[in-house]
């Protein structure tokens, strides 16, 4: 398994950063964690992630618009949206723009470990 990537967490509930924090950093992953989009977007101009799990429901800026900024900012962003709610609508959007996939709540740590995986090989197919 690739270790040491570069990974933003961005969701509104404490306890998912907090998930993904323990999970992936155990691993020898570097995990960034924002709760809105609004930070997320900061986070990006400061710096480049390999992966940003990014929450779809979150107040003030949802995360397909926050997708849409990060974008602008890193338009090779590999980005892996979250829901825990049906929003079919925002997840084919999301998907159409780019987003490589959705993970549903609650969350399989072995579903986040191989979704982290699958990432860093297509970084790394793609010369990232």
């Amino acid at each position: 398994m690739a270790q040491g990537a570069n990974i933003l967490v961005v969701d509104d509930e404490q306890v998912i950063l907090d998930l993904f924090s323990r999970v992936l950093g155990t691993r020898g992953h570097k995990i960034t964690t924002a709760k809105d989009g609004y930070q997320a977007i900061e986070e990006v101009k400061k710096g480049k992630f390999d992966i940003i799990f990014l929450d779809i429901v979150m107040p003030g800026i949802n995360g397909l618009e926050t997708y849409k900024k990060i974008k602008e900012v890193d338009p090779n962003a590999h980005t892996i949206m979250m829901t825990g709610y049906s929003v079919a609508e925002l997840v084919e959007q999301a998907l159409l723009e780019g987003v490589q996939d959705c993970l549903h709540k609650p969350f399989d740590i072995m579903e986040i470990m191989k979704t982290v995986e699958k990432v860093l090989e297509i970084k790394k197919l793609e010369g990232d």
